[in-house]
């Protein structure tokens, strides 16, 4: 193996050390929410957490690779009616996502979903549809990053078979995360390491050429 050749391969995994782990961001969210005026009132939504700064957070998670899977935003519960029936047309939902961590989330963290559907004494189904993911940017003291957080639609179904209510847990994801750039003053362990080996290794390389030079 050639002295250049070494040296590019002892740089490429220096820069792979460092930028191993800048899809890995750690997120600490709670939820709330709130329903148009006149939605049915068997219908409710219970958030997870409680506001910042106080908390505690409802949610954590860290990304891999760019993504996680938020796995429990809060609870839906749809009770079915004791009298005629409850339609769902023109009726919204509004959730409101309170971020903790990344510091310095930038944009309206709202998602105004649509609620679809007819629930009867006997039976019923309702469409929850929180449309297209929204993209957030945030800035602190680190630096700037970036996500795409995405609400799954959900359905609500009270079969007929004696059902008197359902719930499910709202779900999402978060992906495209990209975090701050590791800045050099606070180096992880490893780095340290590594950076001290390829020092070392370089050195080598360097004098056991300049004897090959002066022995030929």
């Amino acid at each position: 193996m050639t002295f250049l050749r070494l040296q590019r391969l002892i740089l490429l995994s220096t820069i792979g050390t460092f930028c191993a782990f800048a899809d890995q961001i750690t997120f600490q969210l709670s939820t709330t929410g709130s329903f148009s005026s006149g939605t049915p009132g068997d219908l409710t939504f219970s958030g997870v957490g409680s506001a910042p700064p106080a908390g505690p957070a409802g949610f954590t998670g860290t990304t891999s690779g760019g993504a996680l899977a938020l796995t429990n935003l809060g609870t839906f519960q749809l009770v079915k009616p004791t009298h005629a029936a409850d339609v769902y047309q023109n009726d919204t939902f509004n959730l409101n996502i309170l971020f903790f961590l990344p510091n310095g989330v930038n944009g309206q963290a709202t998602y105004a979903a649509a609620l679809s559907g007819t629930v009867n004494t006997q039976l019923g189904s309702l469409v929850i549809d929180f449309g297209p993911p929204q993209h957030f940017t945030f800035n602190n003291l680190s630096g700037s990053g970036s996500f795409d957080l995405a609400i799954n639609d959900l359905t609500l179904d009270l079969p007929h078979d004696g059902t008197q209510s359902v719930q499910k847990i709202l779900t999402g994801s978060i992906t495209n995360a990209v975090d701050p750039p590791i800045t050099a003053s606070t180096p992880e362990p490893l780095s340290i390491v590594l950076l001290g080996t390829v020092a070392l290794l370089v050195a080598i390389m360097a004098r056991r050429r300049r004897l090959a030079g002066v022995l030929r």
